[in-house]
């Protein structure tokens, strides 16, 4: 059976304690938690949840006794990076990217997360508007992504947890047929699905659609080409026919409502608990 999540991260730089209470009172059972903080998106996702990245067990038990008090179930720890993309080329940034990872999976063992989201890597080149130029050539972008990512599967699965990517906008594994070849090539690996990116690529649902297949998560944001993020009732996404697909497909894990409190829609002046609340009802009739 689908779940539906309400994300943490979603309102900004608050506190676990005041995102799962604004999740609980908005009327969900399932949380996504944001690790993000130390992301290079922090302008958009800025939670980081984890204070002391070195006590594993009082960090888990305070996240899992945070989130049941609201009687909020854990789903995905959304971590993105730790400041650079996994497949950095600079070595002694990758050792410390596994060195974090390692100590985040620790956490969220102990906290009782099911999986780990982390982003694919980048290519850094000229091409890519959010990565330094370095003069990384696409093969060794994806080397690189395959080997660290290879890692990371290694040590979630060692701590009772999945490791997902998101084939997210600019990354080696934005379209669905680059997202495919990755899977492959990184036994183990799932990916964490938000047709939003696609939906920059003017994608339709039937080219998006195959990517259920590695889709192990779901977040739902509306979208249209050239806005990243729409108002729910204004966007491109049929999210009925998201999760009638699902549904057909046999996905059986959790669908999360995953606005971002990024510049852009603050500016427009919108409220995330309000957008986030009427996605939930859109997500909540098509579940029915």
């Amino acid at each position: 059976m689908i779940k539906l999540a309400g994300s943490t991260f979603a309102f900004g730089n608050l506190s676990l304690e005041e995102s799962s209470k604004i999740l609980s009172d908005m009327g969900f059972s399932y949380a996504d938690i944001g690790g993000c903080g130390w992301s290079s998106f922090a302008e958009w996702v800025p939670q980081q949840v984890v204070k002391n990245i070195d006590d594993s067990q009082g960090e888990g038990d305070r996240i899992r006794k945070i989130t049941e008090s609201n009687g909020l179930q854990i789903s995905e720890f959304f971590i993105c990076n730790f400041g650079h993309s996994v497949n950095h080329p600079d070595q002694t940034i990758r050792a410390k990217t596994r060195e974090t990872f390692t100590k985040m999976a620790a956490i969220a063992k102990v906290a009782g997360f099911e999986s780990m989201m982390m982003l694919p890597g980048d290519v850094h080149d000229a091409d890519n508007p959010l990565v330094e130029d370095l003069g990384q050539s696409k093969q060794e972008a994806w080397d690189l992504s395959v080997q660290e990512l290879s890692t990371m599967v290694d040590i979630a699965e060692s701590n009772g947890m999945h490791c997902n990517v998101e084939p997210c906008i600019f990354s080696i594994a934005h379209h669905p047929d680059d997202c495919a070849k990755l899977i492959n090539d990184v036994p183990g690996l799932g990916i964490t699905l938000d047709y939003a990116h696609q939906v920059q690529l003017e994608l339709s649902h039937e080219e998006i659609e195959p990517m259920h297949q590695y889709a192990r998560h779901v977040q739902c944001k509306q979208s249209a080409p050239g806005e990243f993020q729409a108002r729910p009732d204004e966007g491109v996404i049929d999210f009925k026919r998201v999760i009638n697909k699902l549904k057909t497909d046999n996905f059986d894990g959790v669908v999360s409502v995953e606005f971002v409190s990024s510049p852009e829609v603050l500016e427009k002046g919108w409220d995330l608990k309000v957008e986030s609340a009427r996605l939930k009802e859109i997500l909540d009739e098509s579940l029915r």
